[in-house]
């Protein structure tokens, strides 16, 4: 199951960097969001269909989550365009990945009875510190926008908390990658339904913003659903301060190709990542 903790690690690196450059193509607001969301449906549903066998499942309950799910991925992609707006990458990662790390692992402990332990501890105060490291307050473009940060911590954190609520429920479910599928799905028709309205008031949309788009999509969707596999394995407090510690460390490989290279405090944060995560994964569950 580590394994695919890493693979979806990986993708979410990525998608950091398909993300960014896709706000700084169209910008921000309610059409740019469902546009985006769109995009992502436009390959990252076929992708998950041929994963599934080209089956589509469905049960109420998956539909119900499938559709709250939706409604926490338009206020994080929302708040996503707007916060890179006003702050920089490094900012933006702070807050996004502390929510997606410290909501779901809260969750897992005081509701689901996951155990606080040693290594899951040490892990998360040396990704907290990682994360320290990383931030460049000097970056910020605006100030303000208390709700729109908070927005992107809460709203990441719960795609974490809403992933276990999903495969710990005893109701009728569809499989994990059934569920990506519905919620592509509700995803799609609803943003389609959206753009058809907004579509007056539409931004100048370029085709490199359409290719960060689509490309955010299978990165995505198939992160995420293997997570959701994880998660059936790998209690919440362990899988998702190992996702956020990877993410740091793909997140400053990949920068190393870019004109930003990273500087002596990512390295430092890549190393505390790696430290945390070796602890994680040693010491006893």
């Amino acid at each position: 199951m580590y394994g695919l903790v890493v693979i979806a690690v990986i993708m979410f690196g990525c998608m950091f960097l398909t993300n960014e450059k896709y706000q700084k193509e169209v910008g921000s607001g309610v059409f740019q969001a469902m546009l985006f969301n769109l995009l992502c449906c436009a390959l990252g549903l076929p992708i998950m269909i041929v994963i599934n066998g080209f089956r589509i499942e469905y049960t109420h309950f998956t539909l119900i989550m499938a559709c709250i799910g939706f409604l926490n991925s338009v206020l994080c992609t929302v708040c996503t365009l707007k916060a890179f707006e006003r702050v920089n990458l490094s900012v933006f990662s702070l807050l996004s990945m502390l929510g997606g790390m410290l909501l779901p692992l809260f969750a897992g402990i005081f509701f689901y009875g996951e155990k606080f332990t040693l290594g899951v501890g040490l892990c998360v105060a040396f990704v907290i510190a990682a994360l320290l490291l990383t931030v460049n307050k000097g970056d910020k473009k605006k100030k303000g926008g208390f709700f729109i940060y908070a927005g992107v911590f809460v709203c990441n954190g719960m795609s974490g908390v809403i992933s276990k609520i999903y495969t710990d429920a005893s109701y009728p479910k569809a499989t994990s990658a059934g569920y990506s599928i519905l919620s592509a799905i509700v995803m799609a028709v609803v943003s389609l339904i959206f753009i058809v309205v907004l579509w007056k008031k539409r931004p100048q949309i370029s085709l490199k913003s359409i290719f960060f788009g689509i490309a955010s999509g299978p990165l995505s969707r198939v992160a995420n659903w293997l997570l959701l596999i994880a998660l059936t394995v790998l209690p919440a407090s362990v899988n998702y301060p190992m996702v956020t510690g990877g993410t740091i460390i793909v997140s400053t490989l990949l920068s190393y190709f870019t004109p930003q290279k990273p500087r002596w405090r990512e390295w430092l944060a890549v190393a505390l990542s790696f430290t945390g995560i070796m602890l994680l994964t040693l010491l006893p569950i």
